[in-house]
């Protein structure tokens, strides 16, 4: 242990030595400085370059987060815009005419049925111009299908097979007229028919117009029996359009 610490002694003297020589020698002083201060702006440097870096890398953390919340946002718009592509597909192979020049019409979404287990009653979308003091015609696919009426200040569409639709209409060529009234979604029922008017099975049964609900003319279906009443007649009829899927419609303003 002696031999040891007599060993570290040399080391010991020369720290000393260079600790009164730094006390007292301005060369040995100014040297010492200047080398603190050199290792005191290294480590500012230091410092001040991994701030940059962190900041930089911060920086381009946020402009890679706000491209992927304008991907996102793209992204969304694309799903939308695909949706309303196939939603205006879907409505244009549905309507299947193209409405009259002189007929006033707007294409109206479905948005579900009214009463549970009827499907001839049906929410419509709310449309330009809506009017719940007035009821409207309801074409689909060039046909006559059914009457729009109000209920809880909203469009309701009643389908020509719900016995509460009715409008007015003429049967063949001798334009016999009546009322056609909902009995099934594929047959209406044609009230008061003059007695005295020819009309027969296969006869086909248009608008009249005269209820101001729908333009004449429009398609309703064809007559397959007819039944004398006391004063009139009768005419069951089978109708032209489909009833039972009206996602899309055309509905007549007058």
């Amino acid at each position: 242990m002696g031999s040891r610490f007599f060993g570290k002694l040399p080391l010991l003297a020369l720290l000393v030595a260079v600790g009164l020589l730094a006390l007292y020698s301005p060369a040995i002083r100014a040297f010492f400085t200047a080398f603190s201060s050199t290792v005191q702006s290294g480590y500012l440097q230091l410092k001040s370059d991994i701030d940059t870096a962190i900041e930089k890398h911060l920086r381009q953390a946020e402009a890679i987060e706000r491209l992927r919340q304008k991907e996102r946002a793209l992204e969304k718009s694309l799903v939308l815009c695909r949706s309303d592509a196939a939603s205006y597909r879907a409505m244009k192979a549905a309507l299947g005419m193209r409405p009259d020049a002189n007929m006033s019409v707007v294409a109206v979404r479905a948005q579900g049925y009214a009463k549970l287990g009827n499907f001839q009653q049906v929410w419509l979308e709310s449309f330009p111009d809506y009017n719940p003091l007035k009821n409207y015609g309801v074409i689909r696919a060039g046909y006559a299908v059914g009457i729009v009426v109000e209920e809880r200040r909203r469009p309701l569409m009643i389908l020509a097979g719900d016995r509460e639709c009715n409008f007015a209409v003429y049967i063949g060529a001798n334009r016999a007229p009546g009322i056609a009234m909902g009995a099934t979604p594929r047959t209406m029922v044609v009230k008061y028919i003059p007695e005295w008017m020819k009309v027969e099975p296969g006869d086909k049964v248009f608008t009249s117009g005269l209820d101001h609900l729908f333009p004449p003319g429009i398609p309703v279906g064809r007559v397959l029996s007819i039944r004398n009443m006391q004063g009139f007649k009768n005419a069951d009829i089978e109708l032209f359009g489909d009833t039972l899927h009206p996602d899309f419609v055309w509905v007549v303003g007058r």
